[in-house]
C-alpha cells in the first residue's frame, strides 16, 4: 500500500517544482531588465534576466524544436519509469526531475526559449545563469544517482546459481 502512495507524492512534487519554477520565472520577467544584474549577496549572488535558446548552459545544439521534442520524450520516459518502480525515494526524486523538465519544456513551448535568472560567481568568473527547474533537475539527478547506486541489483539466474 505504501508503494501506491508514493506515486501521488511524486506527481505532487513535480507540480510543486513546476509551479515554483514558473512563478519565479514570471517574477524575473516582470521585475528585471534583460542582462542587467541585481546584486542579492554582493557580486557572488545576483539575479540577472537572460533567455536561453539552447540546451543546458546555452549550448546551441539541435535547435528549439529538437530540444522541445527531446524534453517531451524525457518527460514521457520519466512518467513511465516512475510507474514501474516501487522505491518511494527513487519515485519522489524522479518526480522532482520531471517537474524541472516540465518547467523548461513549458517555457520552450510558450516562448521558444527558457527564462534564466540565477547568476552566481566570483570576481570575473560566473557560472552560466540558471533557474529553479535547472536546480530541481540537478539535485534530483544527484539524488537518483546515489539512490540507484545503492539499490540492490536484479539477479539473473544462471546454471551455476540454479544448483
Amino acid at each position: 500500500m505504501r508503494q501506491l502512495r508514493s506515486k501521488p507524492a511524486a506527481f505532487t512534487a513535480s507540480a510543486v517544482v513546476l509551479l515554483l519554477d514558473q512563478i519565479t520565472k514570471f517574477a524575473a520577467r516582470y521585475e528585471l531588465m534583460e542582462g542587467t544584474p541585481q546584486e542579492v549577496l554582493g557580486n557572488f549572488f545576483r539575479i540577472t534576466l537572460r533567455y536561453n535558446l539552447g540546451a543546458a548552459f546555452s549550448l546551441g545544439w539541435g535547435g528549439p524544436v529538437f530540444l522541445s521534442v527531446f524534453t517531451a520524450l524525457a518527460c514521457v520516459f520519466l512518467v513511465r519509469y516512475m510507474m514501474k518502480i516501487d522505491d518511494r525515494k527513487q519515485v519522489l526524486w524522479l518526480g522532482v526531475i520531471l517537474g524541472g523538465a516540465a518547467g523548461n519544456l513549458f517555457d520552450r513551448i510558450a516562448m521558444g526559449k527558457v527564462t534564466d535568472f540565477i547568476d552566481i560567481g566570483l570576481t570575473g568568473w560566473r557560472w552560466p545563469t540558471f533557474n529553479v527547474a535547472d536546480i530541481a533537475i540537478c539535485i534530483g539527478g544527484i539524488a537518483v544517482f546515489f539512490l540507484f547506486k545503492g539499490a540492490k541489483r536484479l539477479e539473473v539466474p544462471t546454471k551455476e546459481t540454479e544448483k
